[in-house]
């Protein structure tokens, strides 16, 4: 009985050893996902720059007012109130709601930009 007790107690010891190392590494994977989540900016258009994709508008993160860059690709979603739209639709003046992540350089890659009623 002593011998089985013994023997238990290591492999509890060992089973206690191995799943630490598996909560460290999920740990530092939730830190990864969290530095790719997705920001909401939104605000009114200043300009749209064709050549180089990108838009920049007098807003942010809800209540910012300062100028921010957001830059598209042909993977971002156009949306207009909610619908289907299409880039075309952006104009200066216009007001947008962008869902994307911020790069290090601190503009946006919009995975959808939804253009709304003006305020």
């Amino acid at each position: 009985m002593k011998i089985s007790a013994a023997l238990l107690s290591i492999v509890l010891a060992g089973a206690v050893l191995v799943a630490t190392p598996v909560s460290a590494n999920q740990d530092a994977t939730d830190k990864k996902d969290a530095t790719k989540k997705e920001n909401k900016w939104q605000g009114k258009v200043v300009r749209v720059n064709k050549d180089t994709s990108t838009i920049d508008i007098h807003g942010g993160a809800a209540p910012s007012e300062t100028q921010r860059t957001i830059s598209y690709d042909a993977s971002t979603q156009w949306t207009n109130g909610g619908k289907p739209g299409q880039q075309d639709d952006v104009k200066t003046g216009s007001f947008i709601i962008v869902i994307g992540s911020v790069g290090g350089d601190g503009v946006m890659h919009a995975t959808r930009i939804d253009l709304r009623a003006p305020r």
